[in-house]
């Protein structure tokens, strides 16, 4: 009997070892560190002509967990890349299995006053990092704190994060005692520790006395006591917290066949209608405008992290004037958004990468002040948000007009994910007032607007498909066609009347990744503008949208991307001109 066992493969006593333990714990199922002995295939599932999506080298370690495959594969983690699939067992070398730790403390038994435990989960690592509590999912942000409360005694806890070896384990908690759970990284290799807080008052009472000298040259000191300072009470007298840089160096180059004048932005509404249009504005342009410059900062407050964004480019003004101009600028805390950037009507997931950066002429992208609510709804990865935003008021150019509104503009979405995807319901609700010159009534016109939006894997995460549908009266301004347009509202001269159109649009996107690298998406799509009788025969009423863009990622702060775009505008009266460009840029991140 002993000489059989001796016959038997160490691994195939390991792989027996791991599978029968599996089936008497309620844990997490046990991760072995392996690694890969010959070049091999990681594939999407178990089967010889599945989907490959990687290329694993001789030497590359990763974890293995040997239960769910068959005979011939392995299911595998590339901790390194995040990337999760199956690969032959005959190519993984078993190691030992991932070691569990458990964490328990009781010195802080009974410092609080309530019972059960409070848990504070800390980032602590530049980047996300996902942690699970019995078995319930938490992403936690670069530098992001957040608290639990959970019940005295054991729970399972597992840490992982993209290009770390991950931790797993438990955490022993006594009861009415607080913590913090403190998650690091000590040579790409993910850390927990765990520290009680005992709560107390302290009072301080601090005197001090000090004379500061400046040595300018060895036979004169300034006393700083005197020196005069002026400070106005909004200023700053030193810096708070760290800040991080990022933006990029963006080339942008163009050639125009024929039909627009904005070098910047390819706009159908702009394409001109007649007998020159297909001989106006004809050439080629290189510029470095759209170059952006943002800075931000994690500031540790009580309750989490006061994250601060400032964004601008190089943009604002004519195409020949580069002025530096403000993009966004806003705080986040817990679940407020305060300052200006994307409206809450938008959906930035579901719009396309575009190598013009104005993107589908149907979208709705709009950046403008806002203090905003949201959050996740449950247990769940849905997302519910409401704001109050901006209401600022575009009119048609025919008469002077130079407003503020009354009421802000209400912007609420609500947004389900799932495994191949996302969809969302956005709200917009608005009341544009108009004082009429000659006899300075007000009126006070509703304005609405609902879209639906998402995204969604096509078979596999190869294919993705981008849509959008919108439509609502008096909200021409939030969608990226009529965006400085001045057409939210006309007035109709003759009797001072106004005017509030509907607006209409959509667009369809679908995107293929040709390697991990490389890949292209084909956009189509349609804006629509109301029109009354008393316009005139040569106003805007529809324009078509279409382009094909391709993108390789050379290295990790490169991008090149080349595209072909197509629009078309058709007037009232149906007379329509086209336009089409050629259009490429390089960027370098920061």
């Amino acid at each position: 009997m002993s000489s059989l066992s001796m016959r038997i493969p160490s691994k195939l006593i390991l792989l027996l070892f791991f599978c029968i333990l599996s089936l008497f714990n309620n844990v997490h199922a046990q991760w072995i560190r392996a690694e890969v002995n010959h070049d091999v295939f990681m594939r999407d599932t178990y089967v010889n002509d599945s989907h490959v999506i990687m290329t694993l080298e001789k030497g590359h370690s990763l974890l293995a967990l040997p239960i769910g495959g068959n005979d011939e594969y392995v299911r595998v983690w590339d901790y390194n890349s995040g990337k999760r699939g199956f690969v032959y067992g005959q190519y993984l070398t078993l190691y030992d299995s991932l070691q569990r730790v458990i964490l328990k403390d009781t010195t802080a038994a009974g410092t609080l006053s309530r019972g059960g435990t409070t848990l504070h989960l800390e980032n602590l690592n530049s980047e996300d990092v996902n942690i699970e509590m019995d078995q319930i999912p938490y992403s936690l942000q670069p530098y992001e704190e957040i608290t639990l409360r959970l019940k005295k005694g054991y729970h399972g806890i597992w840490v992982s994060r993209d290009g770390a070896f991950p931790f797993w384990g438990g955490l022993n908690l006594a009861d009415s005692a607080e913590y913090v759970l403190k998650v690091g990284s000590e040579e790409e290799v993910l850390t927990t520790d765990l520290e009680p807080i005992y709560s107390r008052s302290d009072t301080v009472k601090m005197e001090y006395h000090h004379v500061d000298t400046v040595n300018v040259t060895p036979k004169v000191k300034i006393d700083t006591a005197r020196i005069v300072t002026n400070k106005h009470p909004q200023d700053l007298e030193r810096a708070k917290s760290t800040i991080g840089i990022r933006g990029y160096i963006k080339l942008a180059t163009i050639y125009d066949f024929n039909g627009l004048s904005d070098v910047d932005r390819f706009v159908p509404v702009e394409i001109p209608v007649g007998e020159n249009r297909n001989t106006q504005d004809k050439g080629f342009y290189m510029g470095a405008r759209q170059s952006r410059l943002g800075f931000s900062s994690n500031i540790k407050a009580k309750n989490g992290y006061l994250k601060i964004y400032v964004e601008g480019d190089f943009a604002g003004g004519a195409t020949n004037k580069m002025y530096f101009r403000l993009r966004q600028a806003y705080a986040e805390y817990a679940y407020l958004t305060v300052g200006q950037t994307w409206t809450t009507f938008s959906n930035l997931e579901a719009i396309p990468l575009t190598v013009d950066r104005e993107g589908p002429n149907s979208s709705v992208l709009i950046r403008q002040g806002m203090i905003r609510y949201e959050k996740k709804v449950g247990n769940s990865e849905n997302e519910f948000g409401v704001a109050l935003e901006t209401p600022t008021v575009t009119f048609t150019d025919s008469v002077a007009v130079d407003q503020r509104q009354k009421f802000p503009d209400i912007a609420s979405r609500y947004k389900v994910t799932f495994d191949k995807g996302h969809y969302q319901i956005s709200g917009l609700f608005r009341v544009i007032s108009y004082t009429d010159i000659n006899t300075n009534n007000v009126s006070n016109t509703p304005g609405y607007g609902i879209m639906f939006s998402g995204k969604q894997y096509v078979q596999n995460k190869d294919n993705i498909l981008y849509f959008q549908a919108v439509y609502g009266k008096g909200i021409s301004r939030y969608v990226r066609a009529f965006r400085n347009y001045n057409m939210d509202a006309f007035v109709n001269t003759a009797d001072n009347s106004i005017f509030i159109p509907k607006t209409a649009g959509g667009y369809l996107s679908l995107e293929h990744h040709w390697s991990n690298k490389f890949f292209s998406n084909i956009t189509g799509g349609i804006t629509w503008l109301q029109t009354a009788a008393w316009q005139a025969e040569d106003s805007y009423q529809r324009s078509y949208y279409g382009s094909f863009n391709s993108y390789w990622f050379a290295f990790d702060r490169m991008q090149l991307g080349a595209g072909y775009i197509y629009g078309v505008r058709r007037n009232k009266n149906g007379d329509s001109g086209y336009a089409s460009r050629l259009q490429m840029y390089i960027r370098y991140d920061i």
